[in-house]
């Protein structure tokens, strides 16, 4: 059968992907060869060796890598290895490749401090006979190949899990009502004794969240040790020590400290709010305290921009919730004034600048927590973040109708002959319409704190890909999964034609892109196990492979040779979309 290497075809570019950034890099393109005679149409360039070879585990970073091929002729042909990218969209090569004096060995420089994990190094050439000849490889630094996480014999308790999203939900709570309280009761025009009871329910806040981060880093640590291997006096003091060094006990044990701070700075700003110095100092030391929690989330795993986003998010958020309860429970308790209802309007002002920043915001996170349409209905990420978007809805809604009844409320007020108030009654529906939207915003803070404490649908989305053809006289079905960018498996199952057709021994798979730089990737398949056995009918034999890691979205081919024996082998071209 002959070589599919050639369809690789004249594919120029490296595509280093990995867990978020590995040892990107070696890439390495084909070695230029020297031409045969003119008469000898066959010569063309072969790999013989490749650093790293394929399936290899670095231990250290490398300066460079190479791709060496045979003597294909006495002539030059055409080399070139593209630029390398890794997962995160980071270059691999630090300068052009060049040719050894034989020009048969191309060498690439690699750029140093690579991280750890699993890279595709792809290379092309043309050589003197114009036949196109590329390949990739798959090799990791600092982890295996085959692996894309580190394997371990227990999982964290789930309920710990669960737990820990309830308590992030109290913490948020807290966080609310200890920080955005004071700054909505200036906002509105609270007087000093809707101050102090504003005072009063912010050191309040400030304690619950203490509270809560200090249950937080009980639960973190219980949740670690529940995933824990060993179990030994030594390990165990040896854990708590690594914990208490961990970057969550600093973030917390910083938000214990700001939040004590806060809750001092909180008497002279209630007190004389329009002395510039003492908001400033409040609202800094809180968005301080917010950032702890945001460092601790899906916000602090990213990069810059998204932490930002995260922070934008949760300090609307505390601005519009803490200002609904504000007006629901301390300036609407009894019938408006007509001097507090010409107030209204800059709460409408505070409260749409909030929602808005918590609408782009929630977009920004849900385009980098979600990514894939499908993962909103098919992980539970998704589901519970449409739960959060319909009690948003619907919050939303409720600020609406409370938005007109205050223009209606002021058109009739402006009357010339008298200054108007509500009408009995009237500040009734309003304060109820409120106290429900504060309601229905606590609970989609307690939502974003089980949201929190769960893999985003980006992480947990895992869609299949299967295809079923025909190759020669068996019939095959390959099942890819997940069919997303990363790490996949490759599951044939191959059918025979008759219970007496020859057994099938191994099958072959090479991934190319049709129009990308990634041509010819060999998978392994060390796993192969048949099916349930029925006298008088074939039996199913299903391969597996171990991982390989996919750089890129798009149209993938997956080329399947199915092995019955050295003379006969068959083969196919099964086309499959990645995510």
């Amino acid at each position: 059968m002959t070589s599919r290497a050639a369809a690789g075809g004249r594919s120029r570019r490296l595509i280093g992907i990995g867990s978020i950034g590995a040892v990107l890099g070696l890439l390495l393109g084909l070695g230029v060869v020297w031409l045969q005679p003119a008469a000898s149409a066959s010569a063309h360039a072969y790999v013989v060796s490749s650093s790293p070879t394929d399936g290899e585990e670095l231990k250290a970073r490398r300066a460079a890598g190479r791709v060496t091929s045979d003597a294909g002729g006495p002539g030059p042909g055409t080399a070139d290895a593209a630029p390398g990218w890794t997962a995160a969209g980071q270059r691999g090569e630090a300068g052009r490749p060049t040719l050894d004096a034989g020009r048969t060995t191309l060498t690439i420089p690699i750029r140093s401090g690579q991280p750890t994990g699993t890279y595709i190094a792809s290379w092309s050439v043309i050589s003197a006979d114009t036949h196109p000849v590329g390949g990739s490889v798959q090799f990791g630094y600092g982890v295996p190949v085959s692996t894309s996480a580190a394997p371990s014999d227990r999982s964290p308790n789930a309920a710990l899990s669960l737990l820990g999203g309830g308590v992030m939900g109290v913490l948020y709570l807290g966080v609310i009502g200890g920080l955005g309280l004071l700054p909505a009761a200036v906002v509105l025009g609270a007087g000093a004794s809707e101050r102090r009871r504003a005072l009063r329910l912010t050191r309040t806040g400030l304690a619950v969240a203490a509270g809560a981060s200090l249950l937080q880093l009980v639960l973190q640590y219980l949740w670690n040790a529940s995933g824990a291997v060993s179990r030994t006096d030594a390990d165990l003091a040896g854990a708590v020590g690594t914990f208490a060094r961990s970057s969550f006990v600093v973030a917390v044990s910083a938000r214990l400290a700001l939040l004590a701070l806060a809750a001092v700075a909180a008497g002279p700003f209630a007190r004389d709010p329009s002395r510039v110095r003492a908001p400033v100092v409040f609202v800094a030391l809180g968005l301080g305290a917010v950032a702890t929690v945001v460092v601790n989330g899906h916000g602090g795993a990213g990069e810059w921009w998204q932490f930002a986003s995260t922070l934008l998010h949760a300090s609307a958020a505390i601005a519009w919730i803490g200002g609904l309860v504000v007006l629901g429970w301390l300036l609407l308790r009894g019938r408006l004034t007509a001097e507090r209802l010409q107030r209204m309007p800059y709460w409408s002002i505070y409260a749409a600048g909030g929602v808005g920043v918590l609408a782009l915001s929630g977009i920004v996170q849900s385009l980098i927590e979600v990514r894939y349409p499908a993962a909103l209905f098919t992980t539970e990420y998704g589901v519970i973040l449409l739960i959060k978007l319909g009690l948003v809805a619907v919050a939303l809604g409720l600020g609406l109708l409370g938005h007109l009844w205050t223009r209606a409320e002021l058109r009739y007020a402006l009357d010339p002959v008298e200054e108007r108030r509500p009408a009995p009654g009237r500040t009734a529906r309003l304060r109820s319409r409120v106290r429900w939207e504060a309601g229905i915003g606590a609970a989609v803070v307690i939502v974003s704190g089980v949201l929190s404490s769960i893999s985003p649908a980006e992480a947990a989305y895992s869609p299949t890909a299967t295809v079923r053809s025909e190759i020669g006289p068996y019939r095959v079905t390959m099942e890819v999964s997940p069919a997303r960018r990363g790490p996949q498996t490759f599951r044939v199952k191959v059918v025979e034609p008759s219970f007496d057709s020859p057994f099938p021994q191994s099958v072959q798979v090479q991934l190319s892109q049709p129009d990308g730089s990634v041509q010819n990737l060999k998978l392994q398949f060390p796993y192969r196990l048949a099916g349930v056995i029925h006298p008088g009918r074939p039996t199913p034999v299903t391969f597996t492979s171990a991982a390989v890691n996919v750089p890129q979205t798009g149209k993938w081919t997956a080329t399947v040779t199915v092995v019955v024996s050295r003379l006969e082998q068959y083969t196919a071209d099964l086309p499959y979309r990645v995510q």
